[in-house]
């Protein structure tokens, strides 16, 4: 496993580290290989630059110094995290009585006391998780979250139990529904409606959960951009994966496809790579259909619809508009009639609140109300398919995936730049997998903004990350504590640390889990800093043990042996690979060194020749590990699926997940990190219908190995 820590300090000069760090910047910090490292004068500049503050003179940099300083925007309201039953500091309060009330109602006010502090006053946290307030005599209500302890999570409770869980891990549109009737097809992907199907299926296997791949809502107007890492705004969902007639009934489904003329849904279906233009274009087609059909599909349909319109509020409309906007050739295409990034729109575009903004959505009213419409749908597809995997037997259900950012281009960025991080992009350093390191073209929350908005953005993306499914995957978990920056135009491995606020985000993520009883994983995987899984632990937040990184210490050159799933730490989710990492069979034969070659990403020193004598030998260990005494010397030609499965599901972690790929046998990761056009990235489907696939011979050996593994738990139900 990797797991390193940077540590503080530098001296660039005239100031210029001492600002640095005051802005949370990590000058200093301790790579993969575990070399200590410093960050560049150059790079720190400009990526303060990029935070607003200038730092070219000995002037600028004490004025910025000055800005980062002082308080919080005035008018806001202050929120202090803090753990039930714990001891919860309030700076600047006095000691005395106050009043505490639980947000929401219920129970009335009650008072307590404040113990006395050389700078301000104590409070013994209530012993029930949840938002408060307190009312000091004669000051400002403070706003509380108490989050709840590790040991009354979900995650918590299955550790304390000694569950032993196990689910699958599903990229939504690499699913097919084999079936002569066009209604029950994917239609070029797979959707919400592909999902429920292979929940109950995998349910009536014993499985307990099925994660997703992240369905953030996307670009409707640009569907080849289809990376679901890339999202455009992570309030909503991707209405390209809306199941209509999970929601609509098959009658209204049915009409609308007729409408539609000849369509050859079984050629739309057939490809082993998504077309994706092609194929969001019908859907489009059909969902507009079904669209012009509201008024006439019943008065509980649409009073569903006007409630969940109400409920999202202004956020839900300016995504809308922008889709429109977007949409729209003479605002946002070039000559070339190529989409344009909102940030080269015309400047009365350009602000989500501008009187030219809200005057297109007053004269685009319909078009406004079918991306409205598109978000109703999704979100109801994919609650009616976890509500149809807890009902077929699943303990957890359906798991959802938090990107760790968004599209600078999307609609979040669009409606809400305030809150995110402006003229610089996130990523990662380089490692073991990506010598290069890795740029990802996204931004993030700013973390000033963040303390200064009550952390109310971040509540708001988590809110809807767990709004419909029993639990929750975070991507890039090390980001709630540092986040990799890099400046517009500089190389990935050009970038610093910046501090994130890792204590207020963790304790704020286990309390809206504990809410509705939702279970958190976090990957936690590449350069992590020091104490992170400990942090994750006391959240009850599983880690992520992925077979590939589970190594024991080895001298630097040589091969890492495989650590004995028997002594994987069990404060995770247990995993072979993961959307980003080699198959299993991918692995065995190397095709990820293949990959790696082709694409230029080799790192300084490597050859792929070496590479390949390296994985060699790894392979006859991790052979030796999976096989146990006794075994072959020599480990087979073809990758041995069912017993690496196996020998992962026996590791002594409450929930392992296995993916797919790796059940349906196939050589192809869905990514390769690095690279865009070079691989069909998010665009492979699986070879065959997954629920059906349950029940081959091949399927049914590679689950019989989990369940083997993992030993007595819910019974496949007999089919």
């Amino acid at each position: 496993m990797s797991r390193h820590a940077g540590g503080p300090g530098g001296a660039a000069g005239d100031g210029l580290s001492a600002l640095a760090a005051r802005a949370g910047l990590q000058e200093c910090w301790t790579d993969a290989a575990g070399a200590a490292r410093r960050v560049s004068p150059d790079t720190l500049r400009a990526l303060l630059r990029s935070m607003g503050l200038p730092c070219a003179t000995a002037a600028d940099i004490r004025d910025s110094r000055a800005a980062v300083e002082a308080p919080a925007i005035p008018g806001l309201p202050a929120l202090r995290v803090g753990r039930a039953g714990g001891r919860l500091f309030l700076p600047g309060l006095p000691p005395g009585d106050c009043l505490l009330e639980a947000e929401g109602g219920g129970a009335p006010p009650h008072a307590v006391r404040l113990a006395g502090g050389p700078s301000g006053a104590w409070l013994r946290a209530p012993l029930q998780p949840g938002y408060y307030r307190l009312l000091p005599r004669g000051g400002e209500p403070v706003r509380l979250a108490i989050a709840p302890r590790g040991a009354d999570t979900v995650a918590g409770r299955m550790i304390g139990r000694g569950d032993r869980l196990w689910g699958a891990m599903a990229q939504i549109y690499s699913l097919r529904s084999a079936g002569g009737d066009p209604l029950a097809s994917t239609w070029g992907y797979g959707d919400f409606g592909a999902v429920r199907r292979l929940a109950q299926q995998l349910a009536r296997e014993g499985a307990d959960a099925l994660m997703l791949s992240p369905a953030h809502a996307m670009f409707s107007a640009d569907p080849a951009a289809c990376s679901p890492y890339g999202p455009s705004n992570r309030l909503f969902l991707n209405a390209a994966y809306a199941a209509p007639a999970d929601v609509l009934g098959e009658d209204a489904v049915r009409a609308a496809m007729r409408s539609l003329g000849p369509v050859d849904w079984a050629a739309l279906d057939a490809p082993d790579r998504i077309d994706w233009p092609r194929a969001a274009a019908v859907r489009m087609r059909l969902l507009r259909r079904l669209h012009a059909a509201l008024p006439r599909l019943g008065e509980g349909v649409r009073r569903d619809y006007r409630c969940f319109v109400a409920g999202e509020g202004q956020p839900l409309k300016d995504h809308a508009v922008f889709e429109c906007l977007q949409a729209d050739p003479a605002i946002a295409a070039d000559e070339r009639g190529r989409p344009l990034p909102w940030t080269r729109w015309g400047a009365c575009w350009r602000d989500a609140r501008a009187p030219g903004v809200r005057a297109y959505a007053r004269a685009h009213a319909r078009e406004v109300d079918f991306h409205c419409f598109l978000q109703w749908l999704a979100a109801a597809s994919l609650r009616g398919a976890h509500h149809a995997a807890r009902g077929a037997g699943m303990r957890i259900g359906l798991m959802a995936d938090l990107a760790v950012g968004t599209s600078p281009a999307g609609s979040q960025a669009w409606s809400q730049a305030g809150h995110l991080l402006e003229g610089v992009s996130i990523g990662a350093p380089p490692d073991l997998y990506s010598p290069l390191g890795q740029n990802w073209h996204l931004t993030a929350f700013s973390p000033h903004a963040l303390r200064a908005g009550a952390q109310e953005p971040f509540l708001a993306v988590l809110r809807a990350g767990l709004a419909h499914v029993g639990g929750l995957r975070i991507d890039h978990v090390a980001g709630f504590e540092r986040i990799w920056v890099i400046p517009e135009g500089a190389g990935a491995a050009e970038g610093a640390y910046l501090r994130m606020p890792a204590r207020e985000l963790l304790a704020l993520t286990a309390l809206e889990a504990w809410r509705r009883q939702a279970l958190v994983v976090g990957e936690n995987l590449g350069t992590v800093p020091a104490g992170l899984d400990a942090a994750l632990e006391r959240n009850g937040i599983l880690g992520m043990d992925v077979l590939w990184f589970m190594r024991q210490p080895a001298p630097r050159r040589a091969p890492a042996p495989f650590l004995p799933a028997s002594h994987w730490p069990p404060a995770a989710a247990a995993m072979a690979t993961t959307h980003d990492l080699p198959t299993l069979a991918g692995w065995w034969q190397g095709v990820d060194i293949d990959q790696r070659e082709q694409a230029r990403l080799l790192g300084p020193g490597e050859t792929a020749s070496a590479l390949r004598l390296r994985r060699a030998q790894e392979r006859a260990q991790l052979w030796t590990c999976v096989a146990g005494p006794g075994a072959a010397a020599a480990p087979p030609r073809r990758a041995p699926i069912a017993a690496m499965l196996g020998f992962v599901a026996a590791a002594p972690c409450p929930l392992v997940l296995t993916t797919l790929e790796d059940l349906a046998g196939v050589l192809e990761a869905p990514n390769v990190p690095g690279t865009v056009d070079e691989f069909p990235n998010w665009r492979r489907r699986l070879p065959e219908d997954a629920a059906r696939a349950c029940v081959s011979p091949a399927w049914r050996e590679r689950l019989d190995a989990i369940r083997r593994a993992r030993g007595p738990g819910r019974a496949p139900t007999p089919t």
